[in-house]
């Protein structure tokens, strides 16, 4: 994946510095739409780009494809809109990613004013297998690849939780070298992979509930919640606020339409976060208990245990 035309190379602004990955390699260039820092790292397995646009103006840029590439984007800082060949528009939002693949050619990337970032990960066809066995859309897509189609195919953008951000984080952040860094990286990359099937199947899994007046605000509740669950906040006065909904109807639909009340399932989601971060994270358990919202640090610890031996 190549920006171009090819921008004058200039020296990285000091601003700029801290995001740059120990493990990448990074440029600065001046277009004509404004700044491009570009940071990739290469390997047979997998290549990573992160492009941080900063933008004079609203703008079309353009990006080439030598060959046909199944792609995992992520939206760090949007609304980034492209216009695949063979396809047609795929936008994404600020905080959401997506699966794609782009044929041989040249593609569209539109831009408003300001500054955006994009992470996109190419993995090669060994990764993709195990997850495109799983999902017919996944086997399309890897059917496009393998077959160097000129269509392009977009899967549904969905939002990163919490898992996502915490794995970007310790990719971006890792300072292994060598091996254990390429390593560190497909172990993120296959994880990543991971928790954007395991949301299409979410996703698909909430087309089946038994509509009603207030299935959909039920669902955009509770993928709020699982974007970052958090005890005191998502409560049943918050979101009855929120929606314009009396406390009353919100509990009984809720309970109705995911067979567990609202409390029951932001404590779950929430022991379900602080497990994950006990696991990914150098965290007291006063400190994940801060995280996910307990001022009560023994009645937290009451249900993390008790959690955990039934998760055991």
């Amino acid at each position: 994946m190549e920006i171009f035309p090819k921008g004058t190379p200039t020296d990285v602004p000091e601003r700029l510095m801290p995001f740059i990955a120990g493990w990448a390699t990074a440029s600065y260039t001046k277009h004509d739409f404004g700044h491009l820092l570009l940071q990739t790292f290469m390997y047979k397995r997998y290549r990573i780009y992160i492009q941080r646009f900063i933008t004079e103006q609203a703008a079309i840029t353009y990006f080439r494809c030598p060959v046909g590439t199944a792609v995992l984007q992520l939206a760090i800082m949007g609304p980034v809109s492209s216009n695949i060949k063979g396809h047609g528009e795929s936008t994404l939002q600020t905080g959401q990613f997506n699966f794609f693949y782009l044929p041989a050619g040249i593609h569209e990337l539109h831009l408003g004013a300001g500054e955006f970032e994009l992470i996109h990960i190419v993995p090669d066809g060994l990764m993709l297998d195990e997850l495109s066995a799983s999902r017919e859309d996944m086997k399309r897509a890897l059917t496009h690849l393998r077959t160097a189609s000129e269509e392009g195919c977009c899967l549904t953008p969905r939002q990163m939780n919490y898992r996502v951000h915490d794995v970007l984080a310790s990719m971006l952040q890792c300072k292994e070298s060598g091996g254990n860094l390429l390593v560190e990286l497909s172990t993120g990359i296959s994880n990543l992979l991971n928790l954007y099937r395991k949301s299409l199947n979410d996703a698909e899994c909430m087309k089946q509930l038994r509509a009603s007046y207030y299935t959909g605000t039920l669902i955009t509740m509770r993928e709020e919640i699982l974007l970052n669950p958090h005890i005191q906040q998502h409560t049943l006065a918050y979101f009855a606020r929120k929606y314009n909904m009396s406390q009353s109807t919100l509990k009984r639909y809720f309970k109705e339409t995911f067979h567990q009340t609202l409390h029951e399932f932001v404590r779950e989601e929430c022991m379900k976060k602080a497990a994950w971060m006990r696991g990914n994270a150098s965290l007291s358990l006063e400190d994940i208990a801060d995280e996910v919202g307990y001022a009560d640090k023994s009645g937290f610890l009451k249900s993390y245990k008790k959690y955990r031996r039934n998760a055991s």
